[in-house]
Order: C-alpha cells, then sequence, then structure tokens
C-alpha cells in the first residue's frame, strides 16, 4: 500500500511540475511577441461589457436586482467569457502541442490544463481589477462579493467545464473539421440563452423551464449569488452544474485518450 501511495505521489508530483513549467512558457510567450494579443483580448471583454452597458443604459433598462446596471451585466457577461475563452484555448492547445511534446513526460493534455490556468489568471486578475474599481468610484454597493464561497465554487468548476469542453470540441474538431465554425457560432449566441441581462425566474414557465438546460444560465446564477443576497436562486441547481462538468470532463478525457495515437499518425 505504501508504494502505491508513493508511485502515486511521485506521480502527481512529476505532473504539477510539468505543467508549472508549460504554465510559465505560455505566460513568457503571451508577454513576449503575442503580449498585443493578450491585452486585446482581455480589453475586448471590458468593452464588450461597457458598451451592452451603454446601450441598457441608454434604453432606460429597469434594474432587475442591485443598485447598478454595470455591475449586474458584469456578472453575467464574466462568467459566459470566461468559459468562452477558456474552452477555446483548451481546444486550440491540443493541436498547438507540437512544439512541446517532443519533450520527455509532456502531452499535449498537459499544454492544454497550462492554457486553462492562464487563462483563468489573467481574466480573474483584470476582472479582480474592474471590480474593485466599481467599488472604488462608488458605482455599486454589491462589487465586493458577500457570499465568497459561491464565488470559490464558480471559480473552481467553471474551469473544469471549460477544460472538458475544449477537449472534447478539439476531439470533434478533429474528426469533423466544420465543427470549429459551428462551435464559434454555438458560443456567441450563447449569451444572449444564459441569462447575461435578464433573471430567468422572471419570465413565462414554459420559456425559463426550456432556458434551465442550459448549464451557463446556472452558472451565472451561481456566480450572481457570490454577489446579492436578494438574486433568485429558483432555478439555480448546483447537482446540474456538478453533472456537466464532471460529465465532460470525463468525455473530453476520454475524447483525447482516445484519438491520441491518430493524432500523432495525422502529423
Amino acid at each position: 500500500m505504501d508504494a502505491i501511495f508513493q508511485t502515486l505521489s511521485i506521480g502527481i508530483t512529476r505532473q504539477v511540475r510539468v505543467v508549472t513549467a508549460l504554465t510559465i512558457r505560455e505566460v513568457r510567450i503571451r508577454n513576449g511577441k503575442n503580449a498585443f494579443m493578450q491585452l486585446f483580448d482581455l480589453l475586448e471583454a471590458l468593452v464588450f461589457i461597457i458598451v451592452h452597458w451603454i446601450i441598457f443604459s441608454y434604453m432606460h433598462r429597469t434594474l432587475l436586482v442591485g443598485d447598478s446596471l454595470l455591475l449586474f451585466i458584469t456578472t453575467g457577461i464574466f462568467p459566459v467569457l470566461f468559459f468562452r475563452t477558456m474552452s477555446i484555448r483548451a481546444a486550440s492547445a491540443i493541436e498547438a502541442a507540437k512544439s512541446v511534446v517532443a519533450v520527455p513526460l509532456v502531452e499535449a493534455l498537459d499544454y492544454s490544463l497550462a492554457r486553462v490556468f492562464v487563462e483563468f489568471l489573467s481574466f480573474s486578475l483584470m476582472f479582480m481589477f474592474f471590480f474593485a474599481g466599481i467599488e472604488a468610484f462608488g458605482l455599486s454597493k454589491f462589487a465586493i462579493p458577500y457570499n465568497p464561497i459561491a464565488v470559490v465554487e464558480f471559480a473552481l468548476l467553471m474551469p473544469l467545464l471549460a477544460l472538458g469542453v475544449g477537449l472534447v470540441n478539439s476531439s470533434l474538431i478533429f474528426v469533423f473539421p466544420l465543427w470549429k465554425f459551428a462551435w464559434s457560432m454555438i458560443s456567441r449566441v450563447q449569451i444572449f440563452f444564459s441569462a447575461v441581462f435578464f433573471i430567468p425566474e422572471y419570465m413565462p414557465p414554459a420559456v425559463k423551464n426550456i432556458l434551465a438546460y442550459n448549464p451557463m444560465l446556472h452558472f451565472v446564477a451561481l456566480f450572481r449569488t457570490g454577489f446579492y443576497p436578494t438574486y433568485p436562486t429558483h432555478l439555480l441547481s448546483k447537482m446540474y452544474i456538478l453533472q456537466w462538468t464532471f460529465g465532460a470532463l470525463v468525455t473530453g478525457l476520454a475524447a483525447e485518450r482516445l484519438l491520441r495515437k491518430r493524432r500523432v499518425n495525422h502529423k
């Protein structure tokens, strides 16, 4: 038994070192020749939020919860963009890993993990400053989470879902290349069905029951419960979130493992 635990410990330690090294490599690359692109991706998210805030403010959109339309839109858009960006990076990492898999003990999956982690850090830091700015300028008294546990739950589960979906998409794109364009369209319109600009509990039963099948709707609700004490949670199902997260992760890992040899031969 001790030998098993020792072997497992060595394997985990080695895996952590590999992913850490790839993470450092990815950060250096992005802060080098691709630094502008990384900044552009982050600024694009902020511009997207501010533009929608201006549009809805001009339309005199009724405030559904809290004291700031900007914060309400941000807490809805952030989870969707967070998921979209990490899942895309996870999928593209499998194909972009040709330069690192030649190194012993390094697999494409390790590179995918590293990219998701880098994206997680980038988006998290940017939005932490953004929420802090909302608080500092007195735009909302709810900008600092009142329920940190809900935010931590979101932060733990969302990257896992994004990694799983990214691996699934990578496998589908390898088998059906046109899926890349299909997923691009799906991920872009998803924002309008994920309770970003509305609260699903206030919609007709027939509509909200259909929308409730969208896992992103539940992630948005989970994230918002960390900021708003009175946010409606009748549709929120943490069990549904867990099922989607671990279902996507297991499916993605299995698909990546199944196609690993075919990818090598394809190269």
